[in-house]
């Protein structure tokens, strides 16, 4: 069973998930949506994440239900380990430029958990001034480790950017963690950035995966998460092939981005590869 789990970031509280998302999930702290959950203390509303009853309450045989559930716990596999993601900042950002404005969602997400995520989805609903909905855009990443940082952006792609006033925003992602194909693996990959003679700039990362797997791979999937100096996370790009025969090589290259990447080139410092063998 996929577990999704809700990120929250802007203005009122979130009363359904992201639509056609049946799967099992859960508010998350750190946005701004859930402003109004706070207790009359000024804490957090912290129904999520209670643990189980610790009432004293003895049986007969004078163990506690504390001591009833540690032993239930010690039973499960302790080595089980989650991601745990939270939008810790954002702001509204407009760029002028001298054909094209950029309107965009800047924001921060950060893995504190100590196993790497699944598919992250972050929503920007737009407003305009009078407070009246315009549209949604999103901003997609494949997985972030335990420990890492996500320097997002989510694009307005629409056509009449001066009418952005405010926006709310919202992310889910999946608990299911990064597992690593058996049998098929890189061999090596490289990026690079180059720079035309009119000072744009491409970024490409290519590379080679051998599937030993001993068996034909109807599908294999390659990710290649950019990082900053910092080692920070601009976000992903991927590419495919099929029908990868057993004991074939494939050569890959990426060299289209999305925007968060492609209007940041000049921070584009280092890169990692996943292979996946599913397209879900």
């Amino acid at each position: 069973m996929n577990r999704r789990k809700v990120l929250l970031g802007s203005g009122v509280v979130l009363s359904t998930i992201l639509a056609g998302c049946s799967n099992e999930s859960e508010e998350m702290e750190g946005g701004t949506r859930d402003d109004g959950d706070a207790d009359d203390d000024g804490d957090a509303d912290d129904d999520i994440e209670t643990d189980a009853d610790t009432s004293d309450d003895t049986d007969e045989n004078g163990s506690s239900d504390d001591d009833d559930a540690e032993e239930e716990a010690d039973e499960d596999d302790s080595s089980d380990e989650t991601a745990d993601l939270e939008i810790v900042d954002h702001e509204l950002v407009v760029e002028e430029g001298d054909f094209t404005t950029d309107v965009f969602v800047d924001t921060t997400v950060e893995n504190t958990g100590d196993a790497p995520s699944g598919d992250i989805e972050l929503q920007a609903d737009w407003y305009d001034d009078d407070g009246n909905y315009l549209d949604n855009d999103t901003g997609r990443l494949t997985t972030l480790d335990a420990g890492e940082t996500w320097s997002a952006r989510v694009y307005y792609l629409g056509t009449s950017p001066e009418n952005i006033d405010d926006y709310e925003l919202e992310g889910e992602f999946d608990e299911d963690t990064y597992e690593p194909p058996e049998g098929v693996s890189l061999v090596d990959s490289s990026m690079e950035v180059t720079e035309d003679d009119f000072g744009d700039k491409d970024l490409i990362v290519e590379g080679e995966v051998e599937n030993e797997s001993g068996e034909d791979q109807s599908y294999v999937e390659v990710v290649t998460t950019i990082y900053n100096d910092d080692g920070i996370v601009l976000g992903d790009e991927w590419t495919n092939v099929t029908d990868l025969r057993d004991g074939e090589t494939w050569a890959f290259d990426i060299d289209y981005y999305s925007p968060d990447v492609r209007n940041r080139l000049n921070e584009a410092a280092d890169h990692d590869i996943r292979i996946k063998t599913s397209a879900w």
